[in-house]
């Protein structure tokens, strides 16, 4: 059992690489802060500015907790850390989630399809099921790559298999990023999903950038072994975002957002109305003039892979779309030299299709 943001590393790995020991920051922060300064990515500037609130309290020993060493804390600190720019975003403020969930039953209760289709990205497909979390499975898929493709990465405990899917998809939403798992391991709690979405941007940050209080995402993934020697050569993690078009050449897997309209239909005398959905997929590979990827909702092995023209209009949502037409006569948006055609539900968008909006995310290791 393990809960998002409590959990240790070997409650559901068997490596114990990287230990923590969250709860114990509560007891000097209040609630929001703590989330903040365990799961918000920052900054030099931003952590001089928190350095100067926690000097303030006299606490700057809250970094010796890592340690485990308290007392030069409890004898020190005069108030509790309260930062006043905290965010709500960071911060799994609902009773579901403080209850633990089976997540040492993944791997038995996962539900994977091997599609050869792939090239680049793994074969073995990994069904998020009735959850969302189609950002940090994409996220992981990509790591993956960079872990071979960048440092030639061979997983050599293959009694336990350490870096599978599962165990980084595991420590990306229970350590790194906490979120639930509802819909992929055994808890049934629908009502959980909203607490699973994930900007792409963020948790990107987040892997390759320090909190406050913690190692980078990808610092504490790559610990997943306890021995150094069995572990990914130390690295540094780094992202970038590339603006997809119809001349756009690929060199790696790239993270991307689709957009589709699902028109309104009534099932079993329920009425569900038209609505956009979005999901986070992974880029294999251009080929033939489509965009080959990765789908990790399907419901059969035929739709674990979507392809998409690549001169196929991008989506891009309201005012954006309206302003730009008002502003130039078209909805043709330029970037220098690249035009992009975008649509939404409001202009132009074919329903049961897939779209991608244009933004894309890669992935790079460096060996240091």
């Amino acid at each position: 059992a393990a809960t998002p943001g409590f959990a240790d590393q070997n409650q559901f790995t068997f490596g114990d690489g990287y230990e923590v020991n969250n709860l114990d920051y509560f007891l000097f922060c209040d609630w929001k802060s703590s989330w903040n300064l365990l799961y918000k990515a920052i900054d030099e500037k931003e952590k001089k500015e928190i350095d100067k609130i926690v000097e303030k309290c006299n606490a700057a020993s809250i970094h010796q907790i890592k340690e485990f060493k308290f007392r030069p804390l409890i004898s020190e600190i005069t108030s509790i850390i309260s930062i006043p720019s905290s965010s709500s975003h960071f911060c799994l403020d609902d009773a579901n989630l403080t209850k633990s969930v089976k997540v040492s039953s993944l791997k038995q209760n996962a539900t994977k399809c091997v599609n050869q289709d792939l090239e680049n990205v793994t074969k073995n497909l990994l069904d998020q099921k009735s959850s969302n979390l189609c950002v940090p499975i994409s996220v992981a898929t990509l790591l993956r790559f960079a872990m071979k493709n960048d440092l030639g990465f061979v997983d050599k405990n293959d009694d336990y298999d350490l870096y599978s899917a599962e165990k980084i998809l595991s420590t990306l939403i229970l350590i790194v990023y906490p979120r639930s798992m509802a819909g992929l391991n055994l808890n049934p709690k629908k009502e959980e999903s909203e607490f699973q979405l994930n900007e792409i941007e963020l948790l990107l940050e987040r892997l390759c950038k320090k909190t406050y209080l913690m190692e980078t995402g990808w610092n504490i993934i790559r610990q997943l072994d306890k021995d150094e020697k069995d572990r990914p050569k130390k690295s540094t993690c780094k992202f970038e975002k590339v603006l997809l078009h119809e001349n756009f050449v690929f060199s790696r897997p790239l993270s991307v957002t689709g957009a589709i309209i699902i028109p309104h239909k009534i099932i079993d005398g329920i009425d569900y109305p038209e609505k956009v959905f979005f999901h986070q997929m992974t880029l294999d590979r251009i080929e033939n003039g489509e965009y080959v990827l990765q789908n990790n909702q399907f419901s059969d092995k035929s739709s674990t892979v979507i392809r998409i023209k690549q001169r196929y209009p991008h989506y891009a949502a309201e005012p954006f779309v309206s302003n730009l037409e008002n502003q130039t006569g078209d909805n043709i948006f330029t970037d220098g030299n690249i035009k992009i055609e975008l649509i939404n539900e409001q202009y132009y968008m074919t329903r049961n299709r897939w779209f991608l909006l244009p933004y894309a995310y890669s992935l790079k290791l460096t060996e240091i």
